[in-house]
């Protein structure tokens, strides 16, 4: 809250703040240590971790001791030990659900940083170096101890001078960018490594690796937060949620000044919930706060964030939710805010559609176009595996007693990605942003709104878009009067805009019947090359004959025939470097006849022909 100025900032209305659930001195203190530069020998070690785990997978596969869970809790517990940047690229494998088998995404999900805090003296320091003067010239409360520690910063309460507001202060871990720097370094290696050797191409590991540049850039840089903040503050005005004020004269690259908002964590009510339930019913209900109508609205914003605002808060766990009076929300931690490419945006807008709707057959279409590559395959059995699987959803959905788990939307994305990736089909980054956001807010929904209905959520979620659209167009005053000619040219708007896209897919589909015809051709041609290339075997063999009968004609001559005696009195005499280049000559063309013969002979690939992940 702020104190009397000509001009205060707009800052929560403190009647929404609610009564303490938690106090401070409740939660266990925070773990404080030295900062410390990485060692140079930290790659060294991190090299051998990485060794020695390669070894255990390995040796668990050879003696079939390997399991998918095992897997992952070796992997899980690898890179907590390496820290620092390898617990974000697991995190990110951890999406990879179209490529690692679930148990292992499980395992690499749960990978958590050791948060441990540096003094606040150290804190002190940074701050005025980034805002350049001594800290009492900006803030005249300070806190002495961070009130939350996360994976690269830390957070103190404090109050601002000039505005007279208490605000949250983070501040960046000393030497973590030069952390990141080597890690993000050691990790470009070994993905070039393996990229090399040509271990499962289908991971995309050049992707993975600018996603977790991308990452790591605005991770460090708090500016970006900054204006995630700003645009999300604007775009969720009016909305029932709130995003706190951002001071944009204090902020820096490693120093992010925001409003201090009074309230409970989602985590606390969480956690509060398992060992006093009785606590938090009382603090609800007198907090006037309902849990399913706070489950509603945070469904229907992350949906207006994706599909109408395009920007998104990509990390909605129950630390970052916070719940104020009157069932509002307010949202912190704006760090991994994003937004979609416009076009696959609109199939993605179209698949929730498809969903809210029932249309599954679209909805299995709409699956096909979100994915990054597409693989030779039949579109009419995929699409068949699709409808059935999106059909099973929809029907779980009308079982209150089902598990939240099994009615979420990212349960249907989970059941849709293992049917794909059974046919070799790998997800956009795009579709992994989206579903990283709906399923880290599952957290808090499976225990605000447990008897869930997805199906008809989505429905009034897009009634309640249109009637905004066309508010938006044509003004509260001729909504009534307009909005029968207006929903009929829109549902013509949407045919055109769907039928243009879908055009597309009808091309696609017209050149796979196109590979299908020349399947027959192909394996025609792939017969020939095969010859050819038993050929260049043959012609190497009979080479090293005759070189082994000019080098030691003693002893070959009664070994040989008398056809491939007349051969080698027929070929010509050729020194040691000439024989050499000979046989480099054959190698070199017995590698690319077998390389043609492979991509003439490769099929369709169907879900029995899928190779199980590590």
């Amino acid at each position: 809250m702020c104190g009397m100025l000509r001009h205060p900032p707009r800052m929560l209305d403190p009647a929404l703040s609610p009564t303490r659930l938690v106090h401070p001195s409740d939660r266990p203190p925070v773990v404080i240590a030295a900062p410390e530069r990485p060692s140079r020998l930290r790659n060294a070690r991190a090299v051998a971790k990485l060794a020695a785990l390669a070894a255990k997978l390995l040796l668990r596969k050879w003696f079939g001791r390997g399991s998918p869970r095992a897997a992952g809790v070796l992997l899980r517990s690898t890179f907590e030990d390496l820290g620092g940047l390898w617990i974000k690229a697991g995190q990110l494998l951890s999406l990879r659900i179209d490529l690692l088998p679930a148990a292992v995404c499980d395992e690499l999900a749960r990978l958590q940083d050791r948060n441990v805090g540096f003094p606040p003296e150290e804190a002190r320091r940074i701050v005025e170096e980034e805002l350049g003067g001594p800290i009492d010239r900006v803030f005249d409360e300070f806190g002495t101890v961070p009130f939350a520690v996360q994976s690269i910063s830390q957070v103190h309460r404090a109050r601002l001078r000039r505005e007279q507001c208490y605000v949250a202060v983070k501040v960046q871990q000393p030497y973590v960018a030069e952390l990141f720097a080597r890690d993000l370094a050691l990790i470009g290696r070994v993905v070039r490594a393996v990229a090399f050797l040509r271990f499962r191409r289908h991971m995309r590991w050049d992707f993975a690796l600018d996603e977790l540049r991308e990452v790591t850039a605005q991770e460090l840089n708090f500016q970006y937060e900054a204006s995630a903040i700003r645009r999300m503050r604007r775009r969720l005005r009016g909305q029932k949620m709130y995003v706190p004020k951002v001071f944009r004269r204090y902020g820096t690259k490693r120093v992010i000044v925001t409003e201090f908002i009074h309230a409970a964590l989602m985590s606390d009510v969480i956690m509060l919930a398992r060992s006093d339930p009785a606590r938090v019913t009382g603090w609800l209900a007198a907090n006037n706060i309902s849990p399913s109508l706070v489950a509603r609205r945070l469904i229907d914003s992350i949906f207006r964030q994706i599909l109408e605002h395009n920007l998104y808060h990509g990390d909605l766990s129950p630390a970052h939710i916070v719940l104020l009076r009157d069932s509002r929300v307010a949202l912190i931690d704006f760090t991994m805010t994003t937004f979609t490419e416009r076009e696959f945006l609109e199939k993605y807008r179209l698949f929730v559609t498809a969903l809210a709707g029932r249309d599954y057959a679209k909805a299995a279409d709409m699956c096909l176009m979100l994915c990054a590559s597409l693989p030779n395959l039949d579109m009419e059995e995929v699409k068949e595996q699709l409808v059935r699987s999106l059909r099973q959803w929809a029907t779980r959905t009308l079982v209150r007693e089902l598990p939240y788990r099994e009615k979420s939307i990212d349960n249907a994305t989970i059941d849709v990605v293992d049917v794909l990736s059974r046919y070799g089909c790998t997800m956009d980054w795009g579709w992994l942003r989206i579903r990283r956001a709906l399923m880290t807010l599952d957290l808090s929904l499976e225990r605000l709104y447990p008897d869930v209905n997805y199906t008809r959520l989505l429905q009034k979620y897009f009634d309640e878009a249109e009637r905004r659209r066309l508010r938006a167009l044509v003004g509260p005053a001729l909504v009534q009067r307009t909005i029968g000619g207006y929903m009929t040219a829109l549902d013509i708007q949407v045919r055109l805009n769907e039928y243009t896209m879908f055009q597309g897919t009808l091309v696609r589909r017209h050149a796979q019947v196109f590979q299908g015809a020349t399947n027959k051709v192909a394996a025609l041609f792939a017969a020939m090359v095969s010859q050819l290339t038993l050929a260049a075997v043959v012609v190497g063999a009979l080479a090293f004959v005759v070189l082994l009968e000019q080098r030691y004609p003693a002893q070959m001559r009664p070994l040989m025939g008398p056809q491939l005696a007349r051969l080698a009195d027929s070929a010509p005499q050729l020194d040691g470097p000439l024989w050499g280049l000979v046989f480099v000559v054959l190698a070199y063309v017995y590698v690319v006849l077998r390389n043609l013969t492979r991509r003439l002979r490769q099929k369709d690939i169907r879900p029995h022909e899928r190779v199980a992940a590590v």
